[in-house]
């Protein structure tokens, strides 16, 4: 196996040197099967690289085997969706006219909105919910971009556009489209909540 050109040693030593708190650092580069690099991080009392290709190959290795163990960790806990997002509102009522006056969502009456210890609503959005909770936002209102692509934002698909279009403009409510030609816009909620909502076949 061919192994790329490394980090100088004195380079990482002095690094070490400067502050020991850092994992002295050095590069190398796999085999010409491999289109990118690894960064290997060894411990700070490691005093010495690898001094063989051995060494080296080992390293690689438990590299490799970090990597397949969080493919195989993924697969294990099976994620399956987003079960739902939560939102933080100043005026639960406020909220609940645009989600449900608006938006026309329905409400989850199976999830109880008395055994936490502030006010909320729970809102189905397919299989999936937006949870409202009327809580303190620590997020500015003003300031934001004014395209919400450029914000953060939760994604939520839809069959047509155009209704969430017609019912946006009937209450007066601005949004912008996606920038990237797709049939998609993004709008905010009265707490500057910002959603995207994108059509899908």
């Amino acid at each position: 196996m061919a192994i790329g050109p490394r980090m100088p040693w004195e380079q990482v030593h002095q690094r070490n040197c400067i502050d020991s708190s850092l994992p002295a650092l050095w590069l190398h580069q796999g085999d010409q099967n491999r289109s990118h690099r690894r960064h290997q991080l060894m411990p700070p009392n490691v005093s010495m690289p690898p001094s063989s290709e051995a060494e080296t190959k080992i390293l690689e290795e438990m590299a490799e085997d970090s990597e397949t163990t969080s493919l195989s960790v993924a697969d294990e806990i099976g994620f399956t969706g987003v079960h739902h997002v939560a939102v933080l509102c100043e005026n639960l009522e406020r909220s609940l006219d645009f989600y449900i006056g608006v938006l026309g969502l329905q409400v989850n009456h199976d999830r109880p909105a008395d055994k936490l210890p502030y006010r909320g609503s729970w809102l189905w959005v397919g299989e999936g919910m937006i949870h409202l909770m009327e809580l303190p936002n620590p997020d500015p209102k003003t300031g934001r971009p004014e395209h919400g692509g450029r914000d953060r934002h939760a994604c939520i698909s839809i069959s047509d556009i155009t209704p969430l279009q017609e019912a946006l403009d009937k209450a007066g409510i601005p949004y912008t489209m996606s920038k990237s030609g797709r049939p998609a816009l993004f709008t905010r909620d009265p707490d500057a909540n910002t959603w995207e909502f994108v059509q899908l076949p």
